[in-house]
């Protein structure tokens, strides 16, 4: 099973592959389409700079490193686009193809057509944006060549073991590493990378810094309504995904029912904030699962996070997968080798934040908890 990173820069190519990275990916928007769109609209699903390459001669640059020690790399052109935006779209394409890369990630259906008439020649791995959470929807896109499928993050252990048994002539990748997220991908309409628009460079720092995973690694530990206030309040949300919401359920009663005043019920729901947004959501626990059912690659999130971050996020997922190619595990065996193997990598203790959560036990995954 292979580990796929993220890279922003050419320079962190040789440390994350000799921290044990088997793949790399990386995102660019050029200096046109930043012109002419902006952040928010990415080429992407990264919308802010320091996620980014900025040039082609850079993406030249990693692509020819990589390969240097026999490490493909993969283009991430996994965004929605519109009519408005396809020529701009090819003339990128136009690029990519004098660039030796190994794989595009994509999620965008007329971008899947276009590649297919312009012959790229290339492998097509489908984005998470594709949303494909049965057989059926990777049936109907592997007309369209794709080689390889990352899946949502939001299946959990029994769903992926179902799809990926269904189409064994398939590659199938999952998250495994950070960004976890409430929302599914393919269904966010959700507008990133807004501050950034807004306050320009200054909001770039503390991502330049990697002082904002710090910052809300700290605000996650406070209590939920205090850690809101932090949150939204003093630090001002970049998404909508970070915005305090509340939920009520609506229903109109019928009048033989003699129900509640005006005919309406309202059911009153917790707030919808969610301090994992964005924070490192871990399924490291899954590692032995995965491996067992024939996963192709656990996948890295967090191209705009720092080298130092990208190497020891490598590094606990090689320790851990080291440790399988040895011997077999019991379950919780395994487990408390994963709490082990983390803090002795990060120096702080596993807090539960899972993207898989073991089935029927979802109480003890903090990122469950209402």
């Amino acid at each position: 099973m292979k580990i796929l990173a993220p890279v922003n820069k050419a320079n962190e190519v040789g440390p994350v592959i000799q921290a044990g990275a088997d793949e790399l990916y990386c995102g660019i928007i050029p200096g046109d389409w930043m012109q002419k769109y902006g952040n928010v609209a990415s080429l992407n699903r990264r919308e802010w700079k320091t996620a980014n390459l900025m040039r082609f001669e850079e993406l030249e640059r990693i692509v020819f490193i990589a390969h240097k020690h026999r490490v493909p790399v993969y283009l991430t052109l996994n965004a929605l686009y519109s009519n408005e935006q396809y020529p701009l779209l090819l003339k990128q394409l136009e690029l990519i193809k004098n660039v030796p890369l190994d794989a595009l990630i994509v999620a965008d259906l007329s971008l899947l057509l276009s590649i297919r008439d312009l012959d790229l020649g290339i492998d097509i791995h489908l984005s998470t944006g594709a949303t494909l959470f049965n057989s059926n929807t990777i049936e109907f896109f592997e007309q369209f060549g794709i080689s390889r499928v990352v899946l949502p993050r939001q299946l959990q252990i029994e769903e992926i073991r179902r799809v990926s048994r269904k189409k064994l002539a398939l590659k199938f990748e999952v998250f495994v590493l950070n960004s976890g997220c409430k929302n599914i991908d393919g269904f966010c309409t959700f507008q990133h990378g807004v501050k950034e628009t807004q306050h320009k460079n200054f909001w770039n720092l503390p991502k330049k810094l990697n002082l904002d995973r710090h910052i809300l690694n700290a605000i996650r530990r406070l209590p939920k309504k205090l850690g809101a206030k932090v949150q939204t309040g003093v630090f001002g949300a970049d998404s909508a995904c970070l915005l305090d919401y509340k939920i009520a359920r609506l229903e109109i009663a019928s009048e033989a029912a003699g129900e509640k005043e005006n005919g309406v019920v309202i059911d009153k729901m917790s707030s919808g904030f969610n301090l994992l947004s964005g924070v490192d959501t871990c399924g490291a626990c899954q590692l032995a699962e995965f491996k067992n059912m024939g996963i192709e690659a656990v996948k890295i999130a967090g191209r705009n996070y720092s080298m130092a971050k990208k190497i020891k996020d490598v590094k606990f997922l090689r320790t851990l997968l080291s440790h399988l190619e040895e011997r077999s595990f019991e379950e919780e065996e395994y487990h408390a080798l994963t709490r082990k193997v983390y803090k002795q990598i990060y120096k702080i203790d596993c807090g539960k934040f899972c993207y898989y959560p073991g089935e029927g036990d979802l109480s003890k995954c903090e990122s469950c908890r209402g």
